[in-house]
């Protein structure tokens, strides 16, 4: 707007002739009203389309140790710009499209009669402009105009795009600094990865899941040392990277649960202490003991005689008839009459309460049918569950998916690199905590209700319960449970696992026993 030539015609003022006053130039008022209008459609494709979502790779389940067990994706950040830079242009071209040929509707109709009066007030600040300075009669519609709004619209929106899309790719790189995990630079590196593991913010959280699961799969001596560090404050390692990580898992059974059975609060009054009730003046005489059916005296006293005056009164009123409806059985069959003649009967269920509720019901389930507006206010079944097993406000699948690998991996590793035979003891906790989130997961499944508002939902014979994530989270808990009763079933029951619980585990992996 401020490097435009003089021959464009967008300065604030129009000069005129040397006896006129200067004149309010409405072309820019346009031209930044053009503007707002493209910052209000991207915002509101930023909130539909979710542009702050950041999305990790979770790849599937591999063998330990493989060196491509890790992530597949190779590609770098330019490559993912180069595969959606043509979408996103074409999106961009398509938004600015629309608001050039939309643009001078909206504008005329909603903007122009706000906009007009407050540039007015704020240019009489600078410039020698009539106070009742009205608008030309026709909006400065002018076929160059357009053109402008159009080109400086598309390269406006073509930077918040690919700004947008090059943050989201170099945040969602490996955490790995030449070829080696974050950490390995520090004076402590598990130190440091134990401090990210246990921290409350999701980003660093996420990344030290994500450095945890590359350790894991691809740098052997980092991996031992975990193994060998018994004499770390707070406890070995081992310990600390296991708490953590199944802590991770076991909050989503600690979900289902709290799903299942709602905690209810106590009663207020039984949570504070009963404290000493101040009581009021007495107003009234006390309470006659004595033969208290036998008819009162009379009142004497002035007091008495109103007692039993207000008393009367209220007794009265309590005891009286019903009053009876206004209208009478001739005119109730009159009406009746009257209904049957004049209305047919579908017009008669129609107005009756259960006709207008089913009707209103009608009337809500194609608002919530509608793809756009109905779409925010639809409780959908795989929103529902995801926010039960994956965590709210923000799915947690990368770090939970992260945490099984990691304990699998290190688990089943401890066979040939624990030399201190430090994970022997937890084998159990690992493979119940893996079959009671499998179970619990299971069962939320097929157990969930379906929304009322969830019209779009479709049973499918049990397919339309089956959601991507969290099939996700099942996946990598069958093969690593299933590796694990493989590789330490021979060794299970001395190590601490019942022969019920081992039979169960495998039956829940599908192991013949």
């Amino acid at each position: 707007m401020w490097s435009v030539p003089a021959s464009a015609d967008l300065s604030w003022v129009a000069e005129g002739k040397s006896y006129e006053r200067q004149r309010l130039n409405e072309r820019p008022i346009y031209l930044r009203s053009v503007f707002y209008m493209l910052a209000t459609t991207q915002a509101l494709n930023h909130l539909y389309y979710d542009y702050d979502r950041i999305v990790l790779p979770v790849d599937l389940p591999g063998p330990v140790g493989h060196p491509d067990a890790a992530s597949n994706d190779k590609k770098t950040p330019l490559d993912k710009l180069k595969l959606t830079a043509r979408m996103r242009f074409i999106s961009a071209t398509t938004r600015a499209v629309a608001i050039s040929i939309l643009g001078p509707f909206v504008y005329a109709f909603c903007i122009r009669w706000v906009a007009w009066p407050w540039t007015v007030r704020i240019a009489r600040v600078i410039w020698n402009i009539q106070r009742d300075s009205a608008p030309p009669r026709f909006p400065p519609y002018h076929i160059g105009l357009i053109l402008r709004s159009f080109v400086a619209g598309l390269m406006l929106l073509c930077i918040w795009e690919f700004s947008n899309a090059a943050f989201s790719a170099y945040v969602a790189q490996e955490p790995l600094k030449n070829g080696q995990p974050l950490t390995t630079d520090s004076r402590d590196p598990n130190g440091s990865l134990l401090n990210g593991l246990r921290s409350k913010k999701e980003i660093p959280k996420t990344f030290a899941f994500w450095e945890l699961l590359y350790i894991t799969q691809r740098y052997t001596i980092r991996k031992n040392s975990i193994f060998s560090e018994i004499d770390r404050a707070g406890g070995a390692t081992w310990a600390q990277v296991l708490n953590t990580s199944l802590a991770t898992i076991q909050v989503i059974t600690s979900r289902i649960i709290d799903f299942e059975h709602p905690r209810t609060s106590a009663p207020q009054a039984a949570q504070q202490p009963q404290q000493k009730v101040e009581r009021l003046p007495r107003i009234v005489p006390p309470i006659k003991y004595g033969n208290v059916i036998s008819s009162p005296s009379e009142p004497t006293g002035s007091r008495e005689i109103l007692e039993s005056t207000i008393s009367s009164m209220a007794r009265s009123h309590g005891q009286s008839a019903p009053i009876s409806s206004p209208i009478s059985p001739r005119a109730k069959r009159a009406i009746v009459y009257a209904r049957d003649k004049l209305l047919t009967t579908d017009q008669i269920n129609a107005i009756n309460p259960a006709g207008l509720k089913s009707l209103l019901s009608n009337y809500v389930n194609q608002f919530l049918s509608t793809p756009i507006i109905g779409a925010p206010f639809r409780q959908t079944f795989e929103r529902r569950i995801c926010r039960v097993v994956l965590g709210s406000p923000y799915s947690q699948l990368n770090i939970t998916v992260s945490a099984i690998d990691s304990v699998a991996n290190l688990a089943l590793a401890s066979l040939r690199e624990d030399q201190f035979g430090t994970v022997n003891k937890d084998l159990p906790l690992i493979i119940r905590t893996f079959a009671n989130a499998i179970q619990s997961v299971e069962r939320i499944i097929q157990q969930m209700p379906i929304h009322w508002t969830d019209t779009e939902f479709q049973e499918r014979g049990g397919e339309g319960r089956r959601i991507e994530e969290v099939e996700v989270i099942l996946l990598h808990l069958r093969v690593y449970l299933r590796q694990l009763l493989q590789d330490f079933g021979p060794y299970a029951l001395d190590l601490g696992l019942g022969q019920g619980e081992l039979k169960a585990c495998r039956d829940i992996v599908g192991i013949p026993t």
